[in-house]
């Protein structure tokens, strides 16, 4: 029984036997062709690796080859590569450079100029191209954005000596313009009178291609004017009847094809064959419109004022003799003297005094007659001339003048002018010494003028200023108000306290040469801003200084903004070295600013305001004056 149970299940075990066999077999041959799978694809890896290496080793190769610098840095700006260019050019060991940045090897200058194109890279991520001067020799340097192995941004350059290669760009400009102001206009005309050739100068100057110009009668192709005649015909027929040659000549004008006029120096010279017979005529021309331009330029500028446009004083001394006759009798000669161009220029700077200056002589082209000779005589002055003018007439014409020219104004200056006249009624009157009373009665009204002239300046700019910022305008109010109260706290006397006063008023006129904007802007100020504004002290200076009654307020005015500890401006005064009056003003216009709304700025409360002058009192603020103030508007309140 036993053996017929082993032989049955002998058959079941060999099955299973190669069952395993095959699994086992199948395992080999799976296991083979991962190998095998895994072998090419390591082969493939290791021969793309070879060839990238290879690739890698022939850029470099190129790279290095290259006479230009070439480098990449990370997005930390330290260098990956350069090639052997760079390290040769900045003595380096190549094995040094991955790591180091421009500060390592670079001078400081050079190194931040390099690290700024740097960043422009990576804040515009475009090509940046940009030169430098480097050792006497000029580079340009192309830097470009760069995408890194990681992911980030990186920077890569080509820099190239460019030096040899702008020379000889500068080189064949002069070259070029060498050839160019030797290029005479050459026209050959045959003996009927047609254009044989015309060169590539002619061309320019005539509007006619050689072309089109070919055949057609020289007039038609070249007309040229001289004082109405026909200066080219008259010099073609005395070159072919008389075989004579003209010289250059500077008083022809060329009326071009496009209607263009030139102003041409010219000679005509013949054309002869074996027999010495004239068979044509060459015409040599140049182009002397811009030296002809600068000749009327120079000779107009002799004659007149090159800002005003008006007749110079050496034209009008000329007219006045010339004019001396009896049939112009009576001859009235008006003087006068523009009043507040000092005060413009050291104001607002000479380009607003020169519209000034401008401003006047439009006034005085404008009223006077077209016969009438006007003059800048000086800086400030002018002069008419006036022929067959009474000296009611005169008179009339300066009313006029004076009218309309008030009604002009530049920035805070309103247009003034102090004039007087003098007439010439007999042939036996010296015509010179008639200019010389017109002076004189010029100086006699000037000096008349001059109060009003001083306080109405005065009060036109305050007034503009005020005009310009009503803040300003009640600033000054209650500064002038309370600096009146502290010098009666003082116990100043009665001048003292009036000059207080108007100073508390004045004291910043100075910033009527800020715009409005900055005017009424008193936070978050920009460096230029704040140097701006920091002129109005002097500035109010300047205009204060400029008028004999408030000549003794400027000093004040000027160290309003001193500081007790000097750290204030203009002069960095400190303590007693500032003036009382000016002490007072710091004191009174802080604690003013400080409890006034401003801009967006939120007044502070009468004792929070005083907290502040306590606390800077022998700081910023005489400490004593400080005492005083805080007593006077605490007794104020009671």
């Amino acid at each position: 029984m036993e053996n017929l149970t082993f032989s049955a299940y002998q058959p079941i075990r060999q099955y299973h036997l190669i069952i395993i066999i095959i699994v086992l077999v199948l395992l080999v041959l799976v296991l083979g062709l991962i190998f095998f799978v895994l072998r090419r694809r390591f082969r493939r890896l290791k021969s793309e690796h070879d060839d990238i290496h290879k690739l890698f080793a022939l850029y470099k190769t190129f790279i290095d080859a290259e006479d230009n610098l070439v480098y990449l840095k990370d997005s930390d700006l330290k260098y990956v590569f350069v090639n052997k260019a760079f390290t040769y050019f900045f003595e380096l060991n190549e094995d040094e450079v991955a790591g180091l940045d421009d500060y390592d090897f670079m001078d400081a200058e050079i190194a931040e100029k390099n690290r700024e194109t740097d960043r422009k890279v990576f804040e515009h991520r475009a090509v940046i191209v940009d030169d430098f001067k480097m050792n006497n020799r000029n580079y340009r340097v192309t830097k470009f954005p760069v995408t890194l192995l990681n992911g980030s941004i990186g920077v890569g350059a080509h820099i190239k000596d460019v030096t040899d290669e702008q020379r000889n760009i500068k080189q064949r400009e002069i070259y070029f313009k060498t050839l160019l102001s030797i290029g005479d206009g050459v026209m050959v005309v045959d003996r009927n009178g047609m254009v044989e050739m015309i060169n590539k100068e002619a061309e320019r100057l005539t509007g006619w291609s050689n072309s089109e110009a070919v055949g057609k009668p020289y007039r038609e192709v070249f007309p040229l004017e001289c004082g109405g005649n026909d200066a080219l015909n008259d010099s073609v027929k005395c070159v072919l009847e008389k075989g004579c040659v003209n010289e250059f000549k500077i008083n022809a004008r060329l009326t071009a094809r496009n209607d263009k006029e030139y102003y041409i120096e010219y000679c005509a010279a013949p054309i002869k064959d074996d027999m010495d017979n004239a068979i044509g005529v060459v015409v040599v021309f140049r182009d002397v419109t811009e030296r002809k331009l600068q000749n009327d330029k120079i000779e107009y500028l002799s004659y007149h004022d090159s800002l005003t446009g008006l007749y110079n004083r050496r034209f009008f001394e000329e007219e006045l003799r010339r004019l001396d006759t009896e049939s112009n009798l009576p001859i009235s000669i008006v003087m006068g003297d523009m009043n507040g161009l000092k005060l413009t220029n050291d104001i607002f700077g000479h380009v607003f005094g020169d519209a000034l200056l401008v401003k006047m002589a439009e006034v005085l082209k404008r009223v006077c007659r077209e016969q009438d000779v006007i003059a800048r005589w000086g800086g400030d002055e002018f002069v008419i001339l006036l022929p067959k003018t009474s000296c009611d007439q005169a008179t009339d014409i300066i009313k006029i003048i004076k009218h309309e020219f008030a009604e002009e104004n530049i920035k805070a200056i309103k247009g003034s002018i102090s004039m007087g006249c003098a007439t010439k009624q007999k042939p036996s009157d010296n015509i010179k010494q008639v200019l010389e009373y017109a002076e004189d009665m010029m100086y006699s009204v000037k000096t008349l003028e001059r109060d009003d002239i001083r306080n109405s300046a005065i009060d036109y700019i305050i007034t503009s200023l005020h005009e310009n910022s009503a803040r300003e305008r009640e600033h000054s109010i209650r500064v002038s108000e309370l600096c009146c109260k502290m010098g009666k706290a003082l116990e100043l006397s009665e001048v003292e306290v009036r000059k207080l006063k108007e100073a508390g008023y004045l004291h910043d006129i100075g910033k009527i040469v800020l715009e409005p904007g900055l005017m009424n802007k008193n936070h978050l100020l920009t460096n230029r801003e704040w140097n701006e504004v920091k002129r109005h002290s002097v500035i109010g200076y300047r205009i204060l200084n400029s008028f004999d009654n408030t000549l003794d307020l400027a000093e004040s005015v000027l160290a309003h903004h001193e500081r007790w500890n000097g750290s204030g401006y203009p002069k960095g005064l400190k303590g007693d070295e500032i003036p009382l009056i000016a002490r007072i003003i710091a004191i009174v216009e802080g604690y003013d600013r400080m409890t006034h709304d401003s801009d967006n700025i939120k007044a502070m409360s009468k004792e929070e305001a005083i907290g502040v002058l306590k606390e800077n009192a022998g700081v910023l603020f005489d400490p004593g004056l400080v005492d005083v103030f805080i007593k006077t508007i605490q007794n104020e309140e009671d």
